[in-house]
């Protein structure tokens, strides 16, 4: 057992989630695919008589009844998995799964970081054979974070912490709260991931576009051409955004595995059809830009999709850092035809590595030049920042899409990320969504409304 704490956490709760913060003191490791587990052992209800008491004498006032971990123990020895995992513990220490779904766990950001946030529902205690009072009621919890290694012996811990749990509410709370209505002197822009399936169900997809009526739409993992995007939107929202009943035509680019598609004039522009030189063979990047002419001026939109999943300094990441340096290099070089005044990069970026992509993305290519600024909406209906989720992966849900934007030049009145999961039926059928059809991908719409900055 270590002699002293290798992390640090706090947590504090409300009536319906409990709120942790913690440092596991290694910033060069991704939390769900490292080489060691970093675990939440929790008292939910502050009694060291139920759950387990571990011998060490660090947690010997602690009967752990809950237990989190990233990176999740292999029961056979050797590396981890990947992703998060939660277990009811028994007072002999013995693990029972339990589903990450009934917990609503989440925790930000999805990369290699100093300091996590994370939270927990407090609805799921009874289910999950929890202890009732405390966490499934009211008083008090307590908890540690500690790091396995891959025997499954303690190697570090943090101090002690306690949380105060207030009365917890009737049950789980769904907003009312609708999408808002885009002011007039800005354009609303969405990325989406349609997870290559808007061929299949475009009704589906084009209701949730319907009700969040973007003037310019950025998609990944769509697959077609430009002329299938303008088919496919044209047949199902013939009348999206023309208001009073006029119809409006959309127009649309595509690249590999991405498009952009506007009610404005839209046409090819800036970096397009770019490669990169990987491990000796040509490779795409999947990108591709557009120039939008909007009410508020002229627009660069660019959307992307970069390499998915490994960790801090893997080959996933180091190519996802190639691909943006190329995007980064091709708006460094663009034409004065294209060099509009707003700019608006993004989509699904896969940001589960390090955090480099995303800073060399926006690097120096303001029209200013500064670097782009990342938006920062938070869920429609709820006070937290996911754009994936995914509960049979295994990994919880987290920020995988981003949008960055030109601050110089314009400046964000409205932004949300759209999830159903969060609203009521009221407020869905309001929008003329049900909840059944609601979230046809596993990814959500980010929206973010840009009107031009104060000069």
């Amino acid at each position: 057992m270590p002699e002293t704490a290798s992390s640090s956490a706090v947590a504090r709760a409300d009536d319906r989630f409990v709120y942790f913060r913690f440092n596991p003191g290694d910033d060069k490791k991704t939390i769900q695919d490292s080489d060691e587990t970093v675990a939440l052992l929790f008292d939910t209800d502050g009694d060291a008589g139920t759950g387990y008491r571990r011998h060490e004498k660090p947690f010997a006032d602690l009967g752990a009844d809950l237990e989190v971990q990233f990176s999740p123990l292999n029961p056979n020895g050797g590396a981890p998995g990947h992703g998060v995992a939660l277990f009811r513990l028994d007072q002999s220490g013995n693990r029972s799964k339990l589903s990450p779904e009934q917990s609503d766990f989440m925790f930000a950001p999805t990369f290699a970081s100093q300091w996590y946030d994370a939270r927990m529902s407090r609805f799921f205690v009874s289910s999950a054979g929890l202890p009732t009072s405390g966490m499934g009621s009211r008083g008090v919890g307590r908890g540690t974070f500690v790091i396995y290694d891959q025997r499954g012996s303690v190697v570090g811990y943090s101090d002690p912490f306690s949380v105060e749990f207030p009365s917890i509410a009737s049950g789980p709370k769904l907003s009312d709260e609708t999408i808002p209505v885009k002011s007039p002197d800005s354009i609303r822009v969405m990325a989406w991931n349609v997870w290559g399936k808007m061929q299949q169900s475009p009704e589906k997809f084009c209701a949730v576009i319907r009700a969040i009526n973007p003037d310019i739409i950025m998609l990944s993992e769509w697959k077609g051409d430009g002329a299938a995007l303008e088919q496919t939107l044209n047949k199902n929202m013939p009348s999206a955004g023309g208001g009073m009943g006029i119809m409006v035509a959309w127009n649309a680019v595509a690249g590999p595995d991405v498009a952009i598609a506007s009610i404005m004039p839209t046409r090819l522009a800036g970096p397009n059809g770019l490669e990169i030189d990987w491990n000796g063979e040509s490779r795409k990047v999947r990108f591709v830009s557009a120039a939008v002419q909007t009410p508020i001026g002229a627009a660069l939109i660019g959307a992307m999709h970069l390499k998915c999943c490994g960790a801090i300094g893997s080959n996933e990441d180091n190519l996802r850092v190639a691909e943006v340096d190329a995007i980064n290099q091709g708006m460094r070089q663009l034409s004065r035809a294209d060099a509009a005044d707003i700019r608006v990069l993004g989509g699904d970026i896969n940001l589960v590595g390090s955090r480099i992509p995303l800073d060399v993305l926006r690097m120096d290519i303001d029209v200013d030049g500064s670097d782009l600024s990342p938006a920062d909406p938070v869920v429609l209906g709820d006070d937290w920042l996911y754009t994936w989720r995914d509960w049979s992966s295994g990994f919880s849900p987290g920020r995988l899409d981003w949008l960055v934007y030109s601050d110089a030049s314009a400046q964000p009145v409205r932004q949300f990320v759209f999830d159903p999961a969060r609203l009521s039926d009221a407020a869905l059928a309001k929008m003329g969504l049900t909840r059944a059809d609601a979230q046809p991908s596993d990814h959500l719409p980010v929206v973010v409304d840009l009107r031009p900055a104060a000069k």
